[in-house]
């Protein structure tokens, strides 16, 4: 389950914001580098090199730093803020490399870590490096053929600005560590997650049992990870996560609804561990996902209307709602994208729009919803009538 750590501090404000008044000779806010030092909520001193992506009238900043991280800035953390002419470039794998390595250290983690790099993704591992290239391979067929899929579909996307980073912890302990002390205590209670603030996904080496040493070879990774489906579907998910918000189909900290950017990482996470050639499975009936969405929908404590879905995001906060918000979720997305893929298409490029760090009213969110595949009761039925045979 991804974990969503928006910063609220600034929707109280929202109709303050204004994009940061363009600066001469053509070097915008978004490409000028800036150097800002200031206090984060943790209270520790930071000094960032960043572009700024929005400033409040009162002086607080959305940042997004080199490495691809955001920051809000609020004008009481604020210190220092210079304004450079030089341009903004995002770290270099081998630069962000380090700087993984050193957020491992930092907290404690002792276990020497090793960096792999491929055509996208800088993955930093205590678990060894032949489990951090089956990794990279992982992430790379998964990242071709969902950039491949929304082509045809008539999506363009592009391509990351930044390399992806990954940390892949040597197992469950340290994972939970990490996640405790980085994020936040309820990131540890899977096996993986993408964390939207720091742009990271954050893994363990799913072949280390408790009573088993971790996998040494390809051979040995691929026989292992096929007896543990429900984590690698975790783990494609959360890598679902994190090309869509570095592709554009989502923008971090806009108002994506929740029904959609964990619909499409259902619908994409069915892993294919077989295929050398190209992701194969996108688009296959998520079997687990069917089956709780079947047993929520005859259940009147669990069921959601279609209408309270797309209105909100309440009900994947709620203990007795969640498990079919995102069952749900998945089934709505796979029959969208079955039956009415232009119709996604178009929704999909109105909420590419969406501003940052502004959330959009129930009213407004059912309208655009509407907008693109008409009534919520007449499509509900037609939806519910097509999954009981699918």
């Amino acid at each position: 389950m991804r974990v969503i750590l928006l910063i609220v501090w600034l929707l109280a404000f929202a109709t303050s914001f204004v994009r940061a008044e363009e600066p001469p000779r053509e070097l915008t806010p978004e490409r000028r580098l800036h150097r800002v030092t200031f206090t984060d909520v943790k209270s520790v001193t930071r000094s960032v090199e960043a572009r700024v992506l929005l400033e409040a009238q009162d002086g607080g900043l959305l940042l997004e730093a080199r490495d691809g991280r955001l920051w809000n800035v609020t004008p009481k953390q604020r210190q220092q803020h210079e304004t450079t002419d030089e341009l903004f470039r995002p770290l270099k794998a081998e630069e962000l490399g380090e700087q993984l390595s050193r957020e491992v250290a930092e907290l404690g983690i002792t276990t020497p870590t090793q960096i792999v790099v491929t055509k996208h993704y800088v993955i930093c591992s205590t678990a060894g490096r032949k489990y951090a290239e089956w990794c990279g391979s992982l992430f790379e067929r998964l990242h071709d053929a969902f950039q491949a899929y929304w082509k045809a579909a008539g999506l363009e996307l592009r391509e990351p600005e930044f390399p992806l980073p990954a940390i892949v912890l040597k197992d469950h302990a340290q994972f939970t560590e990490f996640a405790t002390k980085h994020d936040r205590p309820d990131a540890a209670q899977s096996p993986g997650y993408f964390s939207e603030p720091t742009n990271r996904i954050i893994l363990f080496d799913l072949t280390a049992g408790p009573n088993s040493a971790p996998a040494q070879t390809a051979s040995d990774i691929q026989r292992k990870i096929a007896a543990s489906p429900f984590n690698v579907a975790t783990t494609v998910h959360e890598a679902t996560h994190q090309i869509a918000f570095n592709s554009g189909l989502h923008t971090r900290y806009a108002d994506n609804p929740r029904w959609l950017t964990e619909g499409m990482a259902m619908f994409f996470e069915v892993p294919d561990l077989d295929s050398r050639s190209g992701w194969k499975t996108i688009g296959r009936v998520n079997a687990p996902r069917r089956k709780e969405f079947r047993e929520t929908f005859r259940s009147p404590r669990e069921s959601i209307s279609l209408a309270e879905l797309i209105r909100a995001d309440d009900s994947f906060l709620q203990p007795n709602k969640a498990r079919a918000a995102y069952a749900e979720s998945w089934a709505l997305t796979y029959f969208l994208l079955k039956t009415r893929s232009d119709d996604v298409v178009l929704y999909l490029k109105t909420i590419q729009l969406k501003p940052r760090l502004i959330a959009d009213l129930p009213d407004v969110r059912l309208r655009e919803f509407e907008a693109a595949f008409g009534e919520t009761e007449i499509l509900e039925r037609e939806w519910k009538k097509w999954m009981a045979t699918h």
